[in-house]
């Protein structure tokens, strides 16, 4: 799958010398209701995420989140891995790589941080003290976020 078919939005926030990512969800579009990629970001307490999701919509309601274990919607028990299908996980694994892009891998392989790299804040926009990534929009996104546990998303 080509980077470019991927959508990004994200934020970072400078906290205590560093950029921290507050979100940032990577994810292409299948079939037109489903959708599947990463998301990563502060989960608060100190907590990071990143994980792999596969989504389904209707009617413009989210009806699915499978994340890790879960369906974070309907609450029931999965395995990622077994049920979602290979070429949906291929995505994920595409997006996940496309995350680890934005963020210092060492960082995130020692402490399970997600610190941005500096050498991309110029393709960032600044708002007040947070650096910005709109490189797409989904109605879904801060409903995901959620429901992953991080605790901040566009407004």
């Amino acid at each position: 799958m080509d980077i470019k078919d991927f959508k990004v939005n994200a934020g970072w926030e400078k906290k205590d010398g560093r950029i921290i990512c507050r979100w940032i969800m990577v994810w292409n579009d299948i079939d037109g209701d489903k959708f599947a990629g990463a998301l990563g970001g502060y989960g608060g307490g100190g907590a990071f995420y990143m994980e792999q999701f596969y989504a389904k919509h209707s009617g413009g309601v989210l009806t699915n989140l499978m994340i890790d274990i879960e369906d974070k919607v309907t609450s029931e028990e999965i395995d990622f891995f077994d049920d979602v299908p290979s070429d949906v996980l291929a995505v994920c694994d595409d997006a996940q790589d496309i995350v680890m892009k934005w963020h210092d891998q060492d960082e995130w392989e020692d402490d399970e941080q997600l610190i941005l790299l500096d050498k991309r804040l110029d393709e960032l926009t600044i708002s007040d003290d947070m650096y910005l990534l709109a490189q797409g929009t989904s109605a879904y996104i801060k409903n995901i976020l959620e429901l992953a546990g991080i605790t901040a998303a566009p407004i």
